[in-house]
């Protein structure tokens, strides 16, 4: 469980930076106003629900695992 959930903040992680990296918020200039506005609460709603927290996320999990294993190993 702990594994899949690192995934997932792997693939948030890999996602927000694609992102910013190609410059998905850049919008074409005939789109109509609608679909500028919708794009930029996307890109807005993406970067307030997983920015930060799949850093944190994948910080924690990857600290839990790593426990785990060297509790495993010192027995």
């Amino acid at each position: 469980m702990v594994d899949a959930l690192r995934g997932f903040a792997i693939l948030c992680i890999i996602l927000l930076h694609n992102m910013e990296q190609f410059e998905f918020n850049y919008s074409l200039q005939d789109l109509p106003l609608w679909v500028k506005d919708l794009d930029k609460k996307v890109m807005l709603s993406a970067y307030l629900l997983f920015g930060g927290k799949a850093y944190a996320i994948f910080a924690l999990l990857f600290g839990f695992s790593f426990y785990i294993q060297n509790k495993n190993q010192q027995l």
